[in-house]
């Protein structure tokens, strides 16, 4: 059975993609949720526009994650946190801390799913820590933790 997808589905495929299922499939699990319909002629024009649409704005979304690449790389994040004696915070800086700095001294807006952290940063120094801008665009930052005696 062939089915366009109408939304992104997470390894299975992208918007306006023309797939071919079972029919248990499209009727238990892609219809109920509104993430595909059959495919017909009329719907499979729609899926054609939608993909020379699709292009355009990647071409865009790429320049623009080059743009905040080049950004991100030159600017380095500070912190100051309460540490122990032996220069390690008390808490943690974790992928919301860094967003909402982000947003503060640079202005731009991420989601935290972004941010790439084997784990959180719990010492004090500099640190790097990725940043998932686009696919395939991954920009390096600069994380300082200063630290406070408490």
């Amino acid at each position: 059975m062939q089915i366009i997808l109408t939304r992104n589905v997470d390894k299975f495929g992208k918007r306006g993609d023309l797939k071919t299922v079972k029919s248990g499939y499209y009727t238990n699990f892609l219809a109920p949720k509104g993430l595909a319909f059959v495919a017909t002629p009329a719907r499979l024009k729609w899926s054609e526009k939608l993909r020379s649409e699709s292009v355009k704005a990647k071409e865009e979304v790429s320049k623009k994650s080059g743009e905040y690449k080049k950004l991100l790389e030159g600017l380095t994040l500070t912190f100051e946190a309460k540490t122990t004696d032996k220069n390690t915070l008390y808490g943690s800086i974790g992928e919301k801390e860094l967003v909402a700095q982000l947003e503060k001294v640079a202005k731009i807006s991420l989601d935290k799913k972004q941010i790439e952290m084997s784990e959180h940063i719990k010492t004090v120094g500099t640190h790097k820590v990725g940043i998932k801008l686009a696919d395939g665009v991954t920009a390096e930052l600069k994380v300082e933790v200063k630290g406070i005696e408490a």
